[in-house]
Formats: structure tokens, sequence, C-alpha cells
């Protein structure tokens, strides 16, 4: 199924959670994300719960210091 990442259309198998699609292309291990799931934030206590569905929007933001 195709889902968008911060705005690139992926495909992505059914049933895949957060965690699994972020951990898939690298962005677990980085400290000071925050995910969003079409528009909605999804707290990292939900991300090994959170099922993605087809034609989701998932947005990741990192923090930077130094604003």
């Amino acid at each position: 199924m195709e889902i968008t990442l911060n705005n690139q259309t992926i495909t992505i198998t059914e049933n895949e959670v957060l965690e699994t699609l972020l951990k898939t292309n690298g962005l677990l291990s980085k400290k000071g994300i925050a995910v969003a799931v079409n528009s909605a934030v999804v707290p990292k206590s939900n991300w090994s719960s959170h099922k993605l569905l087809p034609n989701d929007n998932v947005m990741v933001i990192t923090a930077t210091a130094g604003g």
C-alpha cells in the first residue's frame, strides 16, 4: 500500500505500524523527533501500536538547537 512520508510517496506492507516505518527509514534512532499522521501528533508511546492505513500522510519533524 502507498503512504506519504515527508512529502514522498512510498510503498509499505499492509498492517505496518509507525515504529516499523521509522526504523526502516532510519528515523527511529534519531533524537528529538516528533511524528504526525494526517496532521495529528502520535505520541512516542503509541508508535509501536499505531497501524498505518492506505494514503496516510506521515510527517517526521526533527528538533534542532539554536533555532
